[in-house]
C-alpha cells in the first residue's frame, strides 16, 4: 500500500509499512517470530523487499550498512525479548559509527505489560525498552494505534538527523492487528537535515589562508562531499587525509592531494605534525583514528554539527570551532578562499611514496600488501562495496585498499565489532544497483554469523566472501606473543570453508597468499553470478597502524594537546550555527 493510500481503515502493521514506503524504504531485513508475524504479512503484501536473515544481529548489521551507504536509515525488524536483544551489539556499532538505522520490534501483549518482574510469558522482558536506551538516539514504546504513524516518522527523522544513529521503536504484539482510522500517514522524511553552515567562516578562511602548511582531515561527516573537499584542497594547496569512515561515501576520484595511506602511517603522521593548521571536517577525532589521541595535531579548525561533544570532551582543542554541516561549510569556504600556492602538491605524494617504500621494505607487510594488491586489481573499475571485519585481513583492506570512483568501503571502527562484515554485506548487496560486494573477514569473525551464507544463497546476492583462515584470532595471537612470549586462548578449530560454502550451494575455492594467484582467483569469483567464497590461507602480520610496532605507541600526547578542552562559544573565535548535531 502506498503512503498516500485512501483506505478508511487499515491495521497498525499496514500503517507501519505505509510509512516505510512513503519514506522510500526499498528493503527491510529481519527475522519473523510469533509476535511480529502480522507485520511480516503486511510487508509481504507490499512492494518492499524483505530479506529474512538467520540471526537478529545480522538484520541490524545489514540495516547499518544501508545507512552508511545511503545516508538514510536502514530498517531491521525483530520479535520480542531475546529476538530484539540479539541486536544490541549491532546497534552499539551503528551508534558509535554514526550510522542511521531503525529497529522495529514487538513486546508481549498489553495485558501482560506493567509488571516490574517477569512472569514467564513467552519472550517477556518487563523493561525491554530500557535495554536499548544506551545504544539508541531514540527508544520509544508505542501502545496506541493512533500514535504509531507519528512515532514511525519521528524515529526515521531522528535516525537521519545529525548526529545520525540508530532509533528503536517497540509496540505490543496485539497492537499490530488493531485498526487505524483515517487515511494513510504522509511520507516520512529520512533525508539528513543539514545544520546551518553559518558561524564565523571568515575567521576560518583567514586562518587557513594565513597558514603556511595547512592540511585537511576528513571524517564520515564530510565523506559525501569529496568533490568540494578536493576543490578546497586545491585552493589551499593542502594535503587531504581520510579516516576509514570517510571512505564509506567518498565521492571523488583519486587525486594527488588525497593521501592513499591512513593518518597513523608514520609518514602521514609526520605530515600532520608538520602542518601549522589542520582543518577537521565532519570528524570527532576519535581514539581509534588518532591512536588513542597520540597523533600530534596542534592548531585545529574544526567543522562539525557537534563539535567537541560528540564523544565527550575531546583532548584536541580547537583554534576555532564552527558548528555546521561539513558540506555546507565547505561550500561556504570555497566562496571565501581564492587560489594560493601551498605545500600539499609536494608533501602529499612524498608522504605517500615514503610510506609505500617503507612498507615494501617491511617483510611483515608483504602478506597484507599482497592481499590488498590482488583485491584492488581484481576489482579494477567495478562498482563495488568492500565490507571489512575486525580481522587482520580487514585491517589491511580498510587502511590500504585504494579508493576508486565507484568503490565504497565499510569498516566497523566505531565500536570495533567483530562479526560485522558478513551480515553487513547482505545490506550492501541488497541495495538496488549495488554492483559487486566483497566481504573481508577472518576465520573467527565469519563464524559469528556463518549462517548468513544461507541468506546469501537464498537471496542470490552478489557477494564474494574472502575468508583469511589462519586457525586463530590472529591479532590477539600476535599481541600475546609480543607481550607474553607465548599464545593462549586464541587457537581455533576452523571448518573446511570451501566445503561449508558448497553445502549451501555457493561456489567456493581455496588459495594461499604465497601462491601468487590470488588476483586471478578473486577475479574469477567476482565473475560468478550470485554469492561465492574464497578461502585464503597463509600468515598475515598486522599493519603498523594496529600493532605495538607503531612508533608513537609509547609517546605521551604532545603538550599542545594537554589541558582543558575548549567548548565552542558564540565569540568571534567560535560559532554555533545550529543546535543540530552530527
Amino acid at each position: 500500500m502506498s503512503a498516500g493510500g485512501s483506505r478508511a481503515k487499515r491495521t497498525v502493521a499496514q500503517e507501519i509499512v505505509a510509512v516505510l514506503g512513503g519514506a522510500g524504504v526499498e528493503v527491510v531485513f529481519g527475522l519473523p517470530g510469533v509476535h511480529n508475524l502480522t507485520l511480516f504479512e503486511a510487508l509481504d503484501a507490499s512492494e518492499i523487499r524483505v530479506v529474512v536473515v538467520r540471526h537478529e544481529a545480522s538484520a541490524a548489521y545489514a540495516a547499518d550498512a544501508v545507512g552508511r551507504l545511503t545516508g538514510s536509515p536502514g530498517v531491521a525488524v525483530t520479535t520480542s525479548g531475546p529476538g530484539a536483544a540479539n541486536t544490541v551489539a549491532a546497534m552499539g556499532e551503528a551508534q558509535a559509527s554514526r550510522s542511521p538505522m531503525l529497529h522495529i520490534t514487538t513486546t508481549v501483549a498489553r495485558r501482560h505489560l506493567g509488571s516490574e518482574r517477569s512472569r514467564g510469558i513467552l519472550h517477556e522482558h518487563p523493561r525491554q525498552r530500557e535495554i536499548f536506551v544506551p545504544v539508541a538516539k531514540l527508544a520509544e514504546h508505542v501502545d496506541q494505534p493512533g500514535a504509531v504513524g507519528a512515532a514511525m516518522r519521528r524515529a526515521l527523522s531522528e535516525a537521519a538527523a545529525p548526529p545520525q544513529g540508530p532509533a528503536y521503536l517497540q509496540l505490543p504484539t496485539d497492537l499490530l492487528d488493531e485498526e487505524v482510522a483515517g487515511t494513510a500517514s504522509g511520507p516520512a522524511s529520512t533525508d539528513p537535515t543539514p545544520a546551518s553552515g553559518g558561524g564565523d567562516l571568515g575567521e576560518v578562511a583567514r586562518l587557513l589562508q594565513e597558514a603556511e602548511r595547512p592540511a585537511i582531515w576528513v571524517g564520515s561527516g564530510a565523506g559525501a562531499c569529496g568533490g568540494a573537499v578536493v576543490e578546497l584542497a586545491e585552493r589551499l594547496g593542502a594535503p587531504v587525509v581520510l579516516t576509514h569512515s570517510a571512505k564509506r561515501r567518498w565521492d571523488s576520484s583519486p587525486h594527488a592531494l588525497v593521501l592513499d595511506h591512513p593518518p597513523h602511517e608514520p609518514p602521514v603522521t609526520q605530515l600532520l605534525a608538520d602542518s601549522d593548521v589542520v582543518l577537521v571536517l565532519g570528524s570527532d577525532l576519535d581514539g581509534m583514528m588518532t591512536q588513542e589521541f597520540r597523533l600530534p595535531l596542534t592548531r585545529i579548525a574544526r567543522v562539525d554539527v557537534e563539535v567537541e561533544r560528540a564523544r565527550g570532551e575531546s583532548p584536541y582543542r580547537s583554534e576555532i570551532a564552527v558548528v555546521g554541516d561539513a558540506a555546507e561549510v565547505t561550500r561556504g569556504l570555497l566562496e571565501l578562499i581564492g587560489e594560493r600556492d601551498g605545500w600539499g602538491p609536494v608533501v602529499a605524494p612524498e608522504a605517500d611514496g615514503r610510506a609505500r617504500r617503507e612498507l615494501d621494505a617491511d617483510s611483515e607487510a608483504r602478506g597484507g600488501l599482497g592481499l590488498v594488491g590482488a583485491l584492488d586489481a581484481a576489482l579494477a573499475d567495478r562498482v563495488a562495496t568492500v565490507v571489512c571485519d575486525m580481522a587482520m585481513s580487514g585491517y589491511w583492506t580498510g587502511g590500504y585498499l585504494p579508493l576508486r570512483p565507484r568503490r565504497r568501503l565499510l569498516y566497523p571502527l566505531g565500536w570495533g565489532t567483530l562479526g560485522f562484515a558478513l551480515p553487513a554485506s547482505i545490506g550492501a548487496a541488497a541495495l538496488p544497483g549495488a554492483g559487486s560486494t566483497v566481504t573481508i573477514c577472518g576465520d573467527g569473525g565469519i563464524l559469528f554469523a556463518v549462517g548468513e551464507l544461507a541468506t546469501l544463497a537464498q537471496e542470490g546476492l552478489d557477494v564474494t566472501v574472502i575468508v583469511h583462515n589462519d586457525s586463530c584470532y590472529g591479532m590477539l595471537r600476535y599481541d600475546e606473543q609480543r607481550r607474553f612470549g607465548r599464545s593462549f586462548a586464541v587457537d581455533l578449530e576452523a571448518p573446511d570453508f570451501v566445503a561449508l560454502a558448497r553445502s549451501f550451494g555457493i561456489e567456493a575455492s581455496r588459495t594461499d597468499l604465497a601462491d601468487g594467484g590470488l588476483e586471478e582467483v578473486i577475479a574469477a569469483s567476482l565473475e560468478l553470478d550470485g554469492p561465492s567464497l574464497v578461502e585464503v590461507t597463509g600468515e598475515l602480520s598486522p599493519p603498523r597502524v594496529t600493532s605495538a610496532r607503531f612508533p608513537l605507541k609509547a609517546a605521551p600526547p604532545p603538550k599542545s594537546l594537554v589541558g582543558e578542552p575548549r567548548r565552542p562559544t558564540t565569540s568571534s573565535r567560535s560559532a554555533r550555527a545550529s543546535s543540530s548535531t552530527l
